[in-house]
């Protein structure tokens, strides 16, 4: 079908023959690009995959949390999932066939070149979601610092704000009434909104951390049982989110989840 539609193009294109080497050129890079995209899409099988952002600096801080959030995935949702995560850089064109890319940290976030900021923004455009989790548990942290400033770079016409309780990333799976983490610094979660939707959500309670075992199955990092159990049901609510938009903000659900939060 691609073919067919630039070979109709490229017969009707007779005036100016320069036209018909752009046609060529146009034609080419689509077809590169489909056959990259679509080979990426036969390894995920549209699956649900953790991507994660690698840069220079700590950028692993929880890298055995995703084992534990992919389990509990399975026991408790219907969502389809790669189980190994996925680990890129910006420029990466798996990127783009991640439906959410998880960014965390507890120092400074370095300086990010004016191509990676449109590389990011793009992805947001297309779709994506930036999900950020601040692992340093500091509300002026180095990281909190660096992290603020870069997002104000990709996204400057969508200032950061307070995602209020009444958003559906709250209700996509679990109806929660407050906001946890491993920490508690934040009783709230922030995001840039595209549209509807939160395509950045930033979390400084350091949510993964509170999935984080040791070989023997006992908890690294302290906190009390209700909080773990609040900052599991978050994670699994961003996920959700990011898989289901504002689909539970439909007005055919409100009835219901104002009942079950009464």
């Amino acid at each position: 079908m691609l073919i067919r539609k630039y070979v109709k193009t490229f017969n009707r294109i007779t005036v100016f023959p320069y036209h018909r080497i752009a046609v060529v050129i146009l034609l080419l890079t689509h077809l590169l690009t489909y056959s990259l995209t679509h080979r990426l899409y036969g390894q995920q099988g549209g699956k649900f995959v953790f991507t994660q952002l690698r840069y220079s600096g700590n950028w692993d801080t929880r890298p055995t949390a995703w084992d534990r959030v992919s389990e509990y995935l399975l026991l408790t949702t219907s969502v389809k999932i790669i189980p190994e995560r996925r680990v890129v850089e910006i420029t990466d064109k798996e990127l783009f066939w991640s439906p959410v890319l998880i960014i965390t940290g507890d120092t400074t976030f370095p300086e990010l070149t004016d191509k990676e900021i449109e590389i990011l923004k793009k992805y947001l455009l297309c779709g994506g979601m930036i999900f950020i989790d601040d692992s340093s548990g500091k509300t002026t942290s180095g990281f909190a610092k660096s992290i603020r400033n870069t997002i104000g770079k990709i996204l400057p016409e969508n200032p950061i704000e307070k995602i209020p309780m009444d958003n559906a990333v709250y209700w996509s799976f679990y109806l929660l009434r407050h906001v946890s983490g491993r920490i508690v610094t934040n009783k709230y979660l922030e995001g840039c909104k595209i549209g509807e939707r939160y395509s950045i959500i930033y979390s400084q309670n350091d949510l993964f951390g509170a999935w984080v075992k040791d070989n023997l199955g006992n908890y690294i990092y302290p906190c009390t049982e209700q909080q773990r159990w609040e900052a599991k049901k978050l994670t699994i609510n961003i996920i959700l989110y990011v898989l289901t938009g504002t689909y539970k903000s439909d007005a055919v659900h409100q009835p219901t989840i104002q009942r079950k939060l009464r």
